[in-house]
């Protein structure tokens, strides 16, 4: 069998390279849609799509998957059809094989080699799914992080006269971030003829986050009995208050066991190494 060992460093640098400069357009993606302010960038998600589309895949695989990831598709807030997100499945698993390939093709014995290639395909076979639950476990984060202001923004105003769809028409105009986006979205189906019990149950199911349906379960609740709204969101704010700091109390609980895996695995490796080669060395060499 031809040695093509000398290519395999060539594979190696190309697929850290197209990894590199994937990770250096995203931060890039990122400075420039913080320096622009309210302009609205083009995401790295729509610029991919027509190589997605373009992606010849079986069709009852494309079916299936795309079947499999419509409902999270939707919770993480990305604009793709079922479709594109299994071609996208489809083309890292491609990558993957072909990656792998060129690490075993001149190495077929080499138990390293072997290694990098089974975690290359695992990674292409588990990155696509990551990449989504980390966006809905992102877009939850900063939907619970901003609805507590938000609701103080509702109830200021319920308290300072206006009615209900106006106040929070008002308040969802320039209310930043993922959750104003959603809000605003609500408020052109409550315009569109919609109830708005109708509007903020769709909102609710439509996003990951146990605040959001709480805040639409009071909202319905308090039309229902007939209370004042303005003191049911103060009270609604105040419990979604203590619920954050409770959940970064429990965060902060968590790290010292989290942080036992890098010391393990990591720090402890390299301290056995600096402090028992010297003897060890010494030993079997017989000085």
């Amino acid at each position: 069998m031809t040695d093509l060992t000398p290519v395999l460093p060539l594979a190696i640098s190309l697929s850290a390279a197209a990894a590199a400069a994937l990770i250096g357009l995203a931060l890039a993606e990122s400075i420039a849609a913080r320096r622009a302010g309210p302009r609205r960038q083009v995401p790295l998600s729509t610029r991919l799509l027509p190589w997605l589309r373009a992606a010849a895949m079986p069709a009852g695989l494309r079916d299936r998957w795309g079947a499999s990831a419509a409902g999270r598709l939707i919770t993480a807030g990305v604009a793709w059809e079922p479709n594109d997100f299994a071609s996208l499945r489809w083309l890292a698993q491609w990558a993957g094989g072909a990656i792998s390939f060129l690490l075993l093709l001149g190495r077929t014995g080499d138990l390293v080699f072997w290694f990098l290639a089974i975690l290359t395909m695992t990674t292409a076979a588990t990155a696509p799914n990551l990449w989504l639950s980390l966006r809905i476990e992102r877009r939850q984060r900063d939907l619970d992080r901003r609805l507590p202001d938000f609701l103080d923004r509702v109830s200021l105003a319920l308290e300072a006269g206006l009615g209900f769809e106006v106040a929070l028409r008002r308040s969802a105009h320039r209310f930043p971030g993922r959750l104003g986006e959603e809000l605003r979205r609500m408020v052109r189906m409550i315009d569109r003829g919609h109830t708005r019990t109708e509007a903020m149950v769709e909102m609710a199911a439509r996003n990951p986050s146990d605040d959001l349906v709480a805040f639409a379960a009071a909202v319905r609740q308090s039309d229902r009995l007939g209370t004042s709204l303005a003191r049911t969101l103060r009270v609604q704010s105040d419990l979604l208050r203590a619920r954050r700091k409770r959940r970064a109390q429990e965060a902060g609980r968590r790290l010292p066991v989290l942080i036992v895996f890098p010391l393990v695995f990591f720090f402890l490796p390299a301290l056995l190494i600096v402090y028992l080669a010297p003897p060890l060395l010494h030993l079997f060499l017989g000085r």
